[in-house]
């Protein structure tokens, strides 16, 4: 039900990004639906009384016309219509009535209305609406200013309408009351959540700074410290091993900057959904790294079907697979003889899972639970930034996907991801 009335206020496939203003249009949306309920009720009741059936077509044509303007994405155009009319409306039947009725009532919760559905930059717009239902508000209850023709009711009838009027407006100014009190939770949730991002943000940054500093200049100071080597070296067995410990140095490098720019992107560039064919991005994967010498007798073993195609960030899982794999290269164990690498998965119809099995030297359990923090290293023998596996769980985060290890010393390791489909 919920669900239907969405659709029918803005669309079915009408998407409104900020959570605070598909709030107001909703809510506008069912003071619309409502005062067409309460029209049409209003209209068979007072169906005797010509004068006012001409009003309450009119201001249904309105109102519906306030529907279709939100339809067509126009909100602000369809408060514009909405609030004038009902605040017209209300006048109009309310002074053409005894004040005993209570019809008067109505302007409360149209008043409220129209600050719940305008934003802070529209408040001057709001508050002229509410001053609207508050001058007409005066002049039902002062009497005299009747437009329609004076409707005498009798003391029955008069507790009859009296009791219909305040039924129908009690819910809506519920409505609209309880509008503004979810709206401001909403805000008061969204400023925590941004505090604490700031502050993981501010503390990341922090190691971040340093930690890059010593990881840019450490293989930079090796290859000063090797060339100084290699001019002094007369040896070409010499200079050849100066020239591949640097290489392996700028490759080092060359890997930590790459990491860094996989960290700058995620947190900057939208998750854009796209068809991923998950075998061959794992396969081309292992294409780029099987010919370094760390992968030297692995065996890589896909077992991902090549028909199968998921819809997600393409750039984002290919960085998560990358640097999964290049880890099983990386912490391979060479006392092995059958060395493998093997990726597999299991679908579902809400979700799908992506599994990184190797043969390696696993990892310790009193590490397993430090291996996704920035900048963490096994051993002070490892050649990795200590950003790989961070930039993946901060990747899956982005993609509301979640990644568990299962590891078992000098046994291997499996990295299992986790994603909604």
């Amino acid at each position: 039900m919920k669900k239907a009335i969405r659709n029918l206020i803005v669309g079915k496939d009408v998407y409104i990004e900020s959570h605070n203003e598909f709030q107001r249009v909703m809510l506008s949306g069912h003071f619309g639906l409502l005062s067409l309920l309460v029209i049409t009720f209003y209209l068979v009741l007072d169906f005797s009384f010509r004068p006012t059936i001409l009003i309450f077509i009119v201001a249904f044509a309105l109102i519906l016309t306030s529907l279709i303007f939100h339809r067509n994405r126009k909100h602000c155009l369809a408060n514009y219509f909405l609030f004038p009319t009902l605040n017209l409306l209300l006048f109009l039947l309310a002074s053409s009535e005894s004040s005993d009725t209570g019809a008067f009532v109505f302007f409360i919760p149209v008043s409220i209305g129209s600050f719940a559905v305008f934003n802070y930059t529209q408040r001057k717009v709001a508050m002229a609406f509410a001053l609207i239902s508050f001058i007409f508000f005066v002049l039902t209850i002062m009497g005299g200013a009747s437009i329609l023709p004076y409707r005498n009711f009798s003391e029955s009838y008069i507790q009859i309408r009296q009791l219909i009027n305040f039924a129908v407006a009690f819910p809506v100014t519920l409505m609209a009351v309880y509008l503004l009190i979810s709206l401001n939770h909403h805000n008061s949730s969204q400023l925590i959540l941004g505090n604490k991002q700031i502050k993981k943000l501010n503390q990341e940054l922090d190691r971040f700074v340093y930690s890059t500093s010593h990881d840019l200049r450490a293989p930079l100071l090796s290859v000063l410290g090797l060339l100084q080597l290699a001019e002094n070296s007369s040896s070409k067995t010499e200079m050849k091993k100066y020239h591949e410990m640097m290489q392996t140095r700028v490759l080092c490098l060359d890997k930590f900057i790459k990491d860094i720019t996989d960290y700058s992107r995620n947190n900057r560039l939208e998750i854009v959904r796209e068809s991923v064919n998950l075998a061959e991005v794992s396969t081309d994967i292992w294409e780029s790294l099987k010919y370094s010498a760390d992968a030297k007798g692995i065996e890589f073993i896909n077992e991902i079907p090549e028909t199968l195609v998921v819809t997600n960030d393409g750039t984002r899982l290919r960085v998560v697979l990358s640097n999964l794999i290049a880890n099983a290269i990386r912490y391979h164990d060479h006392s092995k003889e059958n060395k493998y690498i093997r990726v597999y998965h299991q679908l579902t119809d809400t979700s799908f899972s992506l599994h990184i099995e190797d043969n390696g030297q696993g990892i310790a359990p009193e590490f397993q639970s430090k291996i996704f923090d920035m900048f963490f290293r096994g051993n002070q023998s490892s050649q990795g930034s200590g950003l790989g596996l961070y930039i993946v769980k901060e990747t899956l985060a982005k993609l509301s996907g979640s990644i568990h290890l299962t590891s078992i010393p000098q046994q291997g390791s499996t990295f299992s991801i986790s994603l909604a489909q």
